[in-house]
């Protein structure tokens, strides 16, 4: 029988508590009868080394978890490749480091299934990491967060940290950026989807050929896993979270069509690269420590597209 860490009467730091992860995880925390902490980016600099150490020194919570990051999609991590690598790195090594002098135990640094090698065999296993080059159109990104895996690792070699990495694969849900250019795929896609439909356009442009796979975790899911992990997890292998499910970008586009009811024709835009020709997690660890994907992407993309009629369509009009 698996050990449960209990987080009632906790404190815990959401480093990120403004992203999309961040309020997710806070919203699933809010149940485990426990004090959260989230300052605002505005109230505590992550990429500043003092400050995180002296946050850590006065609050002394009992678990942080790092969901704060530099994140986007191809466009962005292809144009801003030193942001990308700078800051994620320093966001790890600002936090994971000052958990340690400050004697916190227990931490959990979300990594991303970027962190695996473009030829990975499918669907991609914990084991992967490391053997074999990384896709060139996000390799920025993912050698951070192999940097903030393997300090986990090393603080808890060294040390006898309780220092745990997990990885999603491609997250999508309320709160997104659903910017056209530094949005992921479904956010990005669904705000171009929303537009052509309101403009009366007869067409929709998806960039890349539509023809590569990818699986997509709702973010509810993903936070309810990363609350699973803390209570049931405490190994140095960083383990994946997934659905098990994948979808072409092609079909993907014609779901979303779907959602937003619009009808006109998809126009693929091979100029822009596909990225991985497919990214599907091994999610066989975590489902023996009892946790599995509840929400299915027709239903993840409803509320997706009602979230953001309520929230981003009043500010594109006012």
């Amino acid at each position: 029988m698996i050990e449960i860490f209990e987080l009632k009467g906790r404190k815990i730091w959401v480093a990120g508590g403004t992203g999309m992860v961040g309020s997710a995880i806070i919203r699933n925390l809010s149940k485990e009868e426990c004090l959260i902490i989230a300052p605002q980016r505005d109230e505590l600099d992550l990429l500043d080394q003092l400050s995180v150490n002296q946050f850590l020194k006065i609050n002394k919570p009992d678990i942080v978890i790092i969901a704060a990051a530099t994140v986007g999609g191809i466009l962005a991590n292809s144009t801003r490749p030193a942001e990308f690598i700078y800051e994620n790195i320093t966001i790890a090594n600002n936090i994971i480091h000052g958990a340690h002098i400050n004697e916190i135990n227990r931490l959990l640094f979300l990594g991303s299934a970027c962190i695996y090698p473009r030829e990975a065999d499918q669907p991609m296993t914990e084991e992967a990491l490391l053997q074999g080059k990384l896709e060139p159109t996000n390799e920025w990104y993912a050698i951070a967060k192999i940097a903030g895996i393997k300090m986990c690792q090393a603080y808890r070699k060294q040390y006898g940290r309780n220092y745990i990495s997990a990885q999603p694969n491609n997250l999508y849900g309320t709160h997104d950026n659903f910017d056209v250019n530094s949005g992921h795929v479904i956010p990005a896609l669904m705000h171009r989807a929303h537009l052509a439909k309101v403009n009366l356009e007869h067409e929709l442009s998806v960039w890349g050929t539509g023809s590569v796979f990818r699986e997509f975790l709702h973010v509810d899911d993903c936070a309810d896993a990363l609350i699973h992990l803390l209570k049931f997890y405490n190994e140095k292998i960083p383990i994946n979270i997934g659905t098990g499910e994948e979808i072409t970008i092609k079909n993907l586009a014609l779901k979303i069509c779907d959602v937003l009811d619009f009808k006109g024709k998809l126009i693929f835009d091979d100029s822009k690269p596909d990225g991985s020709p497919r990214k599907l997690l091994n999610s066989e660890r975590i489902k023996k420590l009892g946790w599995k994907s509840k929400i299915n992407l027709e239903k993840g993309l409803k509320e997706t597209y009602e979230w953001y009629k309520l929230n981003i369509v009043p500010k594109q009009i006012s």
